[in-house]
């Protein structure tokens, strides 16, 4: 006999129920949430790596596993023979030093009556302010433990609670990390399947945060603390190592962890000097902050797009208070993870709003050929190597090749795709090499090496110019509807000689070569110039290029941006750069371009 359903009614109380029976099991439970929460981190975080050594080597996920752990209990007991003489020491002394800090700061403010600001007095008003004292402080703290710390059972027990929750967050951590490829699916399992689209592809946005956060807040801290301590310590500034570890410490908190992170710098530099600094008290502390600013200005325009990308895109008013809500909500632990789950909680809203409105959850962005219609674009500026010509491909040929002769190389890389990156990788920093080298006055002594050396090898003999399939065609074909240009790292005589060779003269109507600009891509500067010399604002410009450093021009001067993949970018790199279309071949490009649009 077939199962009666359930009417609307009985499901919403059935619903209302479960919540119910969710929540009250959640507060039963809410003292190992903290460490159920540190250990889903430390998977998520982690289970990238067991994925590699499982799909590289072959190594079950169990065994991954146990090795991480193994190396994770041997650092944590080599570190202190090698931390403890300069990192600990340095932190106590930087603790040790509050005192003084401190009461500088309250004495200077009781003391000053007026200060100077651009030439202007400004007059302070009398403060009664209480002296800082560092010691009674901690014996009030103590005093007010000792009826835990006093006794040796109470001791015990707390040692043994610490240890208990982290044997708990091991085995949480473990299962996880095992079972990391399957918690996905089955989640979306459990959906009826005319949603699990729609569910999966939230699931996907979700992830994208966190990892973004996560991993990319990892290595952002690392970075910045890394910077703050070189900075201080080239400024000749106390405690470099203490404030670089507060520096990445505090950067895990948006907005506000950076400026927090400045304070004891400049007190330091206020009060204390900068040792290799020919100044002292108040220039020392803004040449301090001013160092600050510079690491932030560089976090913030190059560190943050590349790590964490756009996956957040929180308003820093909405950081701050969820930041402060999550501290006193759920402590430390709260404020740390405000951003991220501000961030999940708009997306999940975000789905269910739209679904109650009947609305499209995850509208299709509009079509390439819309955008372009949209901005009247009326120039494609075309990158040469990998885009137009496949010379690229010859090289990254004869690299793997080479790779191929490594064993330890062979067995864990393909090594076609890994010397498609190091050549990708190369692109930036050879241009910048060529660039110094120009300013020699060395540049075509250089480049005559690299022609020579090139010839020696036989890898771009014959032919000299090999276009992309298609290109050529396509070049040819939306000339007729479009102005064109080349924005090259090659010399002009390169580019004029490709023009030459496919006989495309009249196609192109300028060419932007190495000579022409002072700062090369990912710089905005050869677009800007490209755009010009056409006669159109950046923003009507289509770049076309097969690198991020392409896309990442172009996003700068404003441009649409199209990826290809028949030079050296691979899919997931272009896909991170954000271009507006990637597109297998060149040749596709023309299907992706509305039709009746000429050069105006």
């Amino acid at each position: 006999m077939a199962s009666s359903q359930w009417g609307r009614t009985t499901k919403l109380l059935m619903a209302l129920v479960l919540l119910i029976v969710i929540g009250l099991l959640i507060y039963g439970l809410r003292p190992i949430l903290a460490p159920l929460v540190l250990a889903s981190l430390f998977a998520y975080i982690l289970a990238p790596v067991v994925g590699w050594l499982k799909r590289r080597l072959h190594i079950p996920r169990g065994v991954g596993v146990l090795l991480i752990y193994l190396v994770g209990l041997g650092l944590l007991a080599t570190a202190p023979a090698v931390l403890i003489p300069t990192v600990v020491d340095d932190v106590l002394d930087f603790v040790n030093s509050l005192d003084t800090i401190i009461n500088n700061v309250l004495a200077w403010l009781d003391q000053t009556d007026q200060i100077a600001i651009l030439g202007r007095t400004v007059q302070l008003p009398s403060l009664e302010l209480p002296t800082f004292e560092l010691d009674r402080i901690i014996n009030l703290i103590q005093q007010g433990i000792s009826p835990v710390a006093g006794g040796f059972f109470s001791v015990l027990r707390a040692l043994g609670s610490a240890v208990t929750s982290l044997l708990f967050m091991a085995v949480v951590a473990f299962y996880l990390m095992v079972d990391a490829e399957r918690i996905g699916p089955t989640l979306v399992r459990l959906v009826p399947p005319s949603h699990r689209q729609e569910v999966d592809k939230l699931l996907q946005q979700i992830n994208v945060t966190w990892n973004a956060f996560l991993r990319g807040q990892l290595l952002l801290s690392l970075t910045v603390g890394v910077l703050t301590g070189a900075a201080m310590s080239a400024l000749g500034v106390r405690f470099s190592i203490a404030l670089g570890i507060v520096a990445g410490v505090l950067e895990i908190i948006p907005g506000l962890g950076p400026i927090l992170s400045a304070v004891p710098a400049v007190l330091l530099a206020l009060f204390q000097g900068a040792a290799n600094l020919p100044l002292t008290g108040l220039w020392a502390a803004v040449v301090v902050a001013g160092a600050y600013v510079l690491i932030q200005q560089l976090e913030n325009n190059v560190l943050v797009p590349r790590i964490l990308g756009a996956s957040l895109e929180l308003h820093p008013l909405a950081i701050i208070v969820g930041v402060l809500a999550g501290a006193t909500l759920f402590g430390v632990l709260g404020a740390l993870l405000a951003a991220p789950f501000i961030a999940t909680l708009r997306s999940v809203v975000g789905y269910i709003y739209r679904k109650l409105l009947d609305m499209e959850p995850f509208p299709e962005p509009p079509s390439f050929a819309a955008r372009v219609e949209e901005r009247d674009a009326r120039a494609v500026l075309f990158d040469l190597d990998g885009t137009l010509l496949d010379t690229d491909d010859l090289v990254v040929e004869c690299l793997a090749g080479r790779l191929r002769k490594v064993p330890l190389v062979r067995r864990l890389y393909d090594s076609r795709r890994l010397a498609r990156r190091i050549v990708a990788s190369s692109e930036r920093p050879l241009a910048a090499i060529t660039r110094w080298f120009g300013l020699l006055g060395m540049e075509e002594r250089i480049l005559s090496w690299g022609r020579r050396l090139r010839g020696m090898s036989g890898q771009l003999d014959s032919p000299r110019y090999v276009a992309v399939d298609g290109a050529v065609e396509l070049i040819r074909e939306i000339a007729e509807r479009y102005d064109l240009a080349i924005v090259t790292a090659r010399s002009r005589e390169e580019a004029n000689a490709f023009i030459a060779h496919f006989d495309l003269h009249g196609c192109f109507a300028a060419a932007v070569a190495r000579g022409d600009v002072r700062r090369h891509k990912p710089s905005p500067e050869p677009v800007r110039r490209a755009a010009k010399r056409l006669g159109y604002p950046p923003e009507r410009c289509i770049v076309v290029g097969d690198t991020a450093l392409d896309i990442r021009a172009g996003q700068r001067a404003g441009a649409l941006t199209v990826g290809v993949l028949c030079g050296l970018g691979e899919r997931a790199q272009l896909e991170r750069a954000e271009p507006d279309l990637i597109l297998e071949t060149t040749a596709e490009l023309a299907a992706h371009l509305p039709d009746g649009m000429g050069s105006g």
